[in-house]
């Protein structure tokens, strides 16, 4: 049943016939031996056979190994063969067990058993399930098997692709032994034992998508046939009608059934012209309808060879319109061409096969920026920059071969006043009559404007870049800030024991001074990040400017002109007023460089409505009112490979020149006019200028709340004598600056304010904080105040701690550490203790903090890095303020 009788030439079965013959021969020579010890008498005969049979054997044995050496060459041939295969291909064993497989069934079974994987991956639906069953009976029944099975293969590398494939799946039982069937009761089983299975699985998607697209245009094609306003028909030789169409059909008023299977020839009218049987006949035809109507009809009709059989078809066209109606319906006909050419809303250009402009429509001309008379017999390669012109003139020999139906490609078109960038899109001219290469006529471009959305990409990844490294920054900045608030602090603890006179005074004034210069390099990283801290209030912007103009004009010099152009009834914008004078000033310094020294800056306010969603970057920007600020200069202007990357941080076109900045300065004014909701537009203009166009939101009216309450404090000597008054605002720490005052330690003395906490041994504050250096300085500073004070390196610890421990009255904790949060640990720390007081200290702005604790808002705010002075009061302003806010 299994074993085929045929015998077959393969090496593998030579190998077998010798090994029999072999095995045949030592039978003969072991028989000659035994012949040769019992009778001796025939001596010299047995010896001649024992002779001849060890001569065979020998030969025998030689003739094995070169047949060993064979089939080991043909099962090595046989495997890279498999292996090569670009199909699927493998062999179990019964036991569903690979024996061999190529790379291809690796890859796509992943050595799993072919069944279950098919069983597993197979697509729900009947047929598919009737042939999978069809399967599993021919490997059960050891017999061979074709079938189609449509298979969902998940992809995890790719959720775009994941969709189903079509396999054309055979198996066939081979064996490499023959098998008696009438052995015995185990024949059976012996026989599925020996029996192999060759799989060969094939993809077929792209055949079934092709013949799925086939059947699609097959029904559309005879959809069109059917449906087409002129009668068409196919006879055989004997004119037979065979085909006609639903036009033709209804223009004689008769259904199909009456016309196909009786002759042409019928329904002509009697005094009709007969159509000739030759290769093409046209001509005026009168045909009989329904009732004998008679209907002339244009006929073209030619025959042709259909399966080595001679066919006729023909078209019929009836109602031929009169010589006007076909002068309208050509001056339509160019109307349509007319409206698809000239109105298109694409450029649209015909050239010849070298490039050379043979017509163009206006969109494409307006868009070169040349008249359509220029561009006619010009060459297209003249208006593309040399960097596009390689790939451009590849892309024409391509479709001008015949290599390619259409071709697409982004061109950078040279424009006399802006660069551009077209999404083009190149067909042949190639009419539909055409078979060979030679008849394309030349090249169809479609040019799309492609410049405002290339200009959005590049900002939108210039948007995440600056994301990413903004949150770098705020990272580093961060780190930074707790160690310059260890160093401020220890500085104020030295301070305090080297006054003015001590040697090392001035040293330590140097180090604080510095570390204070090193907190403002961290509020532009910070600022950079969107995450420093602000203290916005409504401003008028025209007033603003007025005051900024003094300075502005100082900055810039004399050779610089300074002009401003102030927009009418321009209302507020909310905005810090120190950060918002920084951007003024960085920009003015930016266009003093620009300018080398000479020209003029102009500053423009007006008011502008966003009407729609501004995608700026990869924030939207919502629609609304904002006051726009325009600071233009008329510098050198900055080239468009480096455009994108002004906002960078660190980024300097100034590296090499002594005293420039760090790169800085455009970073900040970026972070800043974010976080204040806004955002910037940037054109410039090699050799005449750039514009910074800064758009703020709009407010109509100044708040009351944003007033602050100013208050008189006296400063004194050792002695009690006051040697200075100073005006400050409360909510404002003094800077190292303002505490220099007339040379003299300001930390050495304090104001001469009465504590109202009557014993600050009594008051237990708690101090969280992640960075030692930062914590050891705080702890001495409330120590020396006399406040009992624990100090906690995390929430954890903290948390800990309040389990036995619970009475404190305050609570100090940074925002930022390594598990929980600032704010998560206020808020369990004020479900335990509900009366405590909070100060959160972070480098970040208290709008970021506050956004943190939402939905709690009983907490006061230090910003980090902070002095001693800066704590201590903190800490006395917060412990003798009530609830409502007013000082006991």
């Amino acid at each position: 049943m299994l074993c085929n009788s045929k015998i077959i030439n393969r090496p593998d079965k030579l190998l077998n016939n010798s090994l029999i013959s072999l095995a045949y021969s030592l039978v003969m020579l072991t028989i000659s031996v035994v012949l040769f010890l019992i009778y001796p008498v025939y001596f010299i005969y047995l010896l001649g056979l024992i002779i001849l049979s060890t001569s065979i054997c020998l030969l025998l044995t030689i003739k094995t190994l070169n047949a060993a050496e064979e089939a080991i060459s043909y099962g090595g041939f046989a495997n890279e063969i498999l292996k090569n295969e670009f199909n699927a291909k493998r062999i179990d064993n019964y036991a569903n067990e690979a024996i061999i497989e190529n790379e291809p069934a690796i890859e796509l079974m992943k050595s799993a058993p072919v069944i279950q994987f098919l069983e597993k991956n197979l697509t729900n639906n009947d047929l598919n399930k009737t042939a999978f069953y069809r399967l599993q009976t021919a490997c059960k029944n050891l017999q061979s098997e074709k079938v189609i099975l449509s298979l969902h293969i998940e992809n995890p590398n790719s959720k775009l692709f994941n969709q189903d494939e079509w396999f054309e799946v055979s198996v066939r039982p081979i064996y490499l032994k023959k098998t008696n069937i009438f052995e015995g009761p185990f024949s059976i089983k012996k026989i599925q034992k020996e029996t192999y299975f060759y799989w060969n699985l094939k993809n077929i998607t792209a055949e079934k998508n092709m013949e799925k697209v086939f059947k699609k245009e097959k029904k559309s094609l005879h959809d069109f046939l059917d449906y087409l306003p002129v009668g068409l028909y196919v006879t055989n030789k004997n004119n037979i009608i065979e085909y006609v169409n639903d036009e033709l059909a209804n223009s004689l008023n008769l259904p199909h059934s009456e016309i196909i299977g009786k002759s042409f020839l019928n329904l002509l009218s009697a005094n009709s012209d007969v159509p000739e049987k030759t290769s093409l006949w046209k001509g005026i035809v009168h045909l009989k309808g329904k009732n004998n109507k008679n209907i002339e009809n244009y006929l073209l009709q030619t025959s042709y060879r259909d399966d080595e059989e001679i066919k006729i078809k023909g078209v019929l066209i009836s109602g031929l319109p009169a010589e006007t109606e076909l002068k309208t319906d050509l001056n339509n006909a160019f109307d349509k061409i007319s409206w698809l050419f000239n109105f298109a809303p694409v450029g649209i250009i015909f050239t010849d096969n070298e490039g050379n402009i043979k017509d163009c429509n206006g969109k494409a001309s307006d868009f070169i920026g040349q008249s359509k008379s220029t561009l006619i017999k010009d060459s297209i390669f003249n208006y593309v920059k040399t960097d596009d012109l390689d790939d451009l003139k590849k892309e024409f020999t391509n479709i001008s071969q015949n290599r390619y139906l259409t071709s697409y490609i982004d061109l950078h078109i040279k424009d006399n006043k802006d660069d551009k960038i077209a999404l083009t899109y190149l067909s042949p001219m190639k009419k539909f009559y055409a078979s060979d290469i030679s008849t394309i006529d030349g090249v169809v471009i479609y040019l799309i404007d492609a410049t405002k959305q290339k200009s959005l990409e590049l900002q939108f990844a210039q948007a995440q870049k600056m994301q990413a490294v903004g949150q770098l920054a705020g990272g580093v900045a961060h780190d930074f800030n707790n160690l310059l608030t260890a160093m401020i602090g220890f500085c104020d603890l030295l301070l305090q024991r080297h006054g003015i006179g001590d040697p090392s005074f001035a040293d330590l004034i140097q180090i604080k001074q510095n570390a204070n210069r090193a907190a403002g390099l961290v509020r532009q990283l910070l600022a950079f990040s969107r995450k420093q801290p602000l203290k916005p209030k409504l401003i008028d912007t025209t007033e603003n400017f007025v005051e900024l103009s003094h300075m502005l004009k100082r900055i810039l010099g004399e050779q610089i002109f300074l002009n401003f152009y102030h927009g009418m009834e321009l209302g507020f914008i909310k905005v810090d007023p120190v950060q918002f004078s920084q951007v003024i000033i960085n920009l003015a310094v930016n266009a003093k460089d620009a300018m080398n020294g000479q020209g003029t800056l102009s500053i423009t306010t007006r008011t502008e409505i966003l009407t729609e969603k501004y995608q700026f970057g990869d924030d939207t920007i919502k629609p609304g009112e904002f006051v726009a600020i325009d600071v233009t200069d008329t510098g050198c202007g900055i080239p468009p490979e480096i455009l994108s990357r002004i906002f960078d941080p660190f980024f300097s076109t100034k590296q090499n020149i002594v005293g420039s900045g760090t790169g800085l300065g455009l970073a900040m004014v970026y972070g800043i006019v974010r976080q204040t909701e806004g955002f910037i537009k940037v054109d410039s203009k090699q050799n005449i200028g750039t514009t910074f166009s800064i758009y703020l939101p709009r407010f109509e009216t100044l708040e009351n709340d944003d007033i602050k309450l100013v208050q008189q404090s006296s400063i004194k000597n050792q002695n009690g004598s006051e040697v200075l008054k100073v005006q400050e605002t409360i909510q404002r720490p003094a800077s190292i600056s303002e505490k220099l005052l007339l040379g003299m330690n300001i930390t050495k003395f304090e104001r001469n304010t009465e504590i109202n906490i009557k014993d600050a041994q009594n008051i237990r504050i708690m101090f969280v904080e992640d960075e030692d250096s930062v914590r050891a300085f705080a702890l001495r500073a409330l120590k020396k105040k006399g406040y009992d004070v624990i100090g906690c390196n995390c929430a954890e610890n903290a948390l800990e701690h309040l389990k036995t421990d619970s009475k404190f009255n305050l609570l100090i904790t940074d925002m930022v550490m390594p598990g929980l949060s600032g704010a998560e640990l206020t808020k369990l720390v004020k479900e335990q203790i509900s009366d405590i007081k909070v100060i959160l200290a972070s480098g970040y702005s208290e709008e970021i903090v506050r956004q943190e604790l939402s939905n709690f808002n009983d907490f006061e705010f230090i910003t980090k890095p902070f002095s001693l002075g800066d704590l201590t009061k903190k800490v006395f302003d917060v412990l003798n303020t009530t609830s409502n806010g007013e000082n006991n």
